[in-house]
């Protein structure tokens, strides 16, 4: 193998100044002396004695010339030719105006150690602190070495023995699967963005925040119980400045039509659950119903826009409230996934449930919105009334609100499609197709002619 090295180096580039510039680069790029190794002009033209340029040990400019023969078979005359051309590229690289320090001669002739000693010598005595001649056998030295089996393939293509397998992929495999893997996982990054941005142009289903606790609480522990979202648009949309949900116990509690009733409940999450939902518009002057909903001292105020009623629970892991947006049939434009990016948002509890809390989770239009760890937030339980368009009996506000606020200095949460991707929870299968294609054309074709 070493001999094949050889025999290729002195004629198998012969006339591709390309290819041999690239080769050189490329070995130089493998000695850790040099960096920022790139080539000057590698299709041609006139360079000033400098083919590659470097820095070395981190710091000093380098230049590289190359100097191949055809058929090289280190003659006299090959050589009187080669080392007129190292000193007149080494004259030519100082007199460039860029003083490198350090020059770099790539050669596919062999010379003797008095021959490169007295090069070196003439490349000193000019001006350069450093000089470095890569004749034949150092170029093969370097491409018969596990780093340059690679660049060896790839110029002289000459292939691996088994031997040299080896050594390669005990070098570089586990190298090489890291770097195929980090590639599929950036691509599959990338996709899973694109696909998020285009799904989340699409109307807003649901948004939902479910409030996980530290364990699975019996419901006697739980009790009454309040769980509310308060959320700021950051451009308003449809004129909804803000949204506002909530779910408490007694399940008539938010109810529209029976709300009236709900202190003749018993209370605890045992019982009944009620959710309610409220939009907080902005008077734009150019909507009509924005103005039929004015204040006399304030020009925008929350609308009920839902609630629910649902039974009660036995035992309790979630507390789930929900902002649901759409309905069955779509008469009116409505808030798209996209619009609640940059959002923000504060949970508002009552103090034993904050306590209880472990990890907020938030999903809409079938995507994991955020997840907010219990090392995230914190407890701000700075007495405050919130002034919710809900009703509950002074036993109940006993237990008083509290904000819960991340950990860092905001004071409020944010929703941003930009600081990470929400992940999609759903795979979507392709339609069957039971009929064959030459009947599924002419179903086509009569389609498209009718």
């Amino acid at each position: 193998m070493p001999h094949n090295t050889d025999e290729h180096l002195k004629s198998s580039l012969d006339t591709n100044q390309l290819a041999r510039e690239q080769m050189c680069c490329a070995i130089l790029a493998n000695d850790r002396r040099f960096s920022d190794v790139h080539p000057r002009h590698p299709r041609g033209g006139p360079d000033g004695g400098r083919d590659i340029e470097a820095t070395y040990q981190q710091e000093l400019k380098a230049f590289g010339a190359i100097g191949f023969v055809n058929q090289a078979n280190d003659s006299e005359k090959q050589k009187r030719q080669i080392k007129k051309k190292f000193k007149s590229d080494v004259k030519c690289a100082l007199d460039s105006g860029e003083k490198p320090e350090v020059f770099i001669f790539f050669t596919n002739i062999n010379f003797t150690c008095g021959e490169k000693d007295e090069l070196i010598a003439f490349a000193n005595k000019e001006g350069f602190k450093f000089c470095d001649l890569m004749d034949r056998e150092r170029l093969r030295i370097a491409l018969d070495s596990t780093d340059g089996f690679s660049i060896r393939f790839q110029f002289l293509r000459l292939p691996l023995s088994e031997e040299e397998q080896a050594s390669f992929f005990a070098k570089w495999g586990d190298a090489i699967n890291s770097l195929i893997s980090t590639g599929f996982q950036k691509v599959e990054k990338k996709l899973d963005r694109i696909l998020f941005l285009q799904e989340a142009s699409e109307v807003l289903s649901s948004l939902t925040f479910a409030f996980q606790l530290k364990r699975i609480y019996d419901a006697d522990e739980i009790g009454h119980f309040r769980a509310f979202i308060s959320l700021f648009l950051k451009e308003p949309k449809l004129n909804i400045l803000s949204i506002l949900i909530g779910s408490s116990d007694k399940a008539s509690r938010m109810r529209i039509d029976s709300r009236k009733n709900f202190r003749q409940e018993p209370q605890g999450i045992r019982h009944g659950i009620s959710g309610g939902q409220w939009e907080r518009y902005i008077n734009t002057g150019n909507d009509k119903e924005s103005k039929s909903l004015e204040d006399e001292n304030d020009n925008s105020i929350y609308k009920c826009v839902g609630s629910s009623s649902t039974i009660g629970m036995m035992t309790v892991e979630f507390i789930k409230i929900q902002y649901s947006h759409d309905d069955l049939i779509r008469f009116y434009p409505r808030l798209r996934l996209i619009d609640f990016d940059d959002a923000i948002f504060m949970p508002i509890l009552n103090s034993s449930l904050a306590d209880k809390l472990r990890a907020i989770h938030i999903y809409a239009n079938g995507y994991k919105i955020q997840e907010i760890t219990e090392s995230d937030f914190r407890i701000d339980a700075l007495t405050f009334d919130p002034k919710f368009p809900v009703e509950f009996t002074e036993q109940e506000i006993i237990d008083g609100w509290v904000r819960i606020r991340p950990s860092t200095l905001a004071s409020a949460f944010l929703i941003s499609f930009s600081i990470q991707t929400p992940k999609r929870l759903f795979e979507s299968p392709l339609a069957s197709d039971s009929i064959s294609g030459k009947r599924r054309d002419k179903i086509i074709e009569k389609k498209e002619e009718a």
